[in-house]
């Protein structure tokens, strides 16, 4: 019988996850998911760096533009593609950062003392500094918009006439649409900037750089 008890506690031991693991988990996913996102990020600069070089081409082809215009549309089309891969992953990124808060402040509930006070401290940082990035994303989110916006214009445009004289004429159009994009590639830097500086501050361990 002893043997018996004795070997169902080391079962129920072995199965049954500890608390402090949960916790550890949630802290990996977060870093993981910052992780992806910092790639998605890269991935975007990418594409859009390379729907802009398309779109010099259809300019610097006036003559015969048709095939600078067709690469220009499937580069368009692949940056709001990873744009929307990018824009799926911040907001599951969100949910992933309000359970590991939660589960942080469950963990605190369970302390007492000076570490309770060191684990508070540092919680509130890492809820603020997730807050203040979280902020900045958003404003991101609508240059992203908008520069999506204008460059869909222009493809449109081109759509419905493509020729020296029309390219001529949307010079002005295009190189707001150029410029918005050159913005964009550096509000997405420092929106990696800031999601690294996170991951730095939350990981369980020190990560790779």
């Amino acid at each position: 019988m002893r043997k018996f008890i004795l070997s169902a506690l080391a079962l129920v031991l072995i199965t049954s996850p500890l608390p402090a693991s949960d916790t550890a988990e949630k802290a990996r996913e977060m870093t993981t998911n910052l992780e992806k996102i910092e790639a998605l990020i890269d991935k975007t600069i990418k594409e859009l760096k390379e729907a802009v070089d398309q779109l010099n081409r259809i300019a610097a082809e006036s003559d015969k533009p048709r095939d600078a215009f067709e690469d220009y549309t499937d580069q368009l089309k692949d940056y709001k593609d990873v744009q929307a891969t990018l824009s799926d992953r911040i907001d599951h990124f969100r949910s992933v950062a309000d359970n590991r808060f939660k589960d942080w402040e469950a963990d605190l509930a369970k302390m007492e003392g000076d570490l309770k006070s060191i684990s508070q401290t540092r919680m509130d940082k890492a809820k603020k500094e997730y807050s203040e990035v979280d902020k900045k994303v958003r404003t991101i989110g609508a240059k992203l918009t908008k520069a999506v916006d204008k460059l869909q214009e222009v493809q449109t445009y081109f759509t419905t006439e493509l020729n020296s004289a029309s390219i001529q004429a949307a010079s002005k159009v295009t190189d707001a649409a150029k410029k918005s994009a050159d913005e964009v590639t550096q509000a997405l830097q420092d929106m990696k900037n800031d999601y690294k500086q996170l991951r730095n501050d939350t990981a369980e361990s020190k990560p790779k750089e």
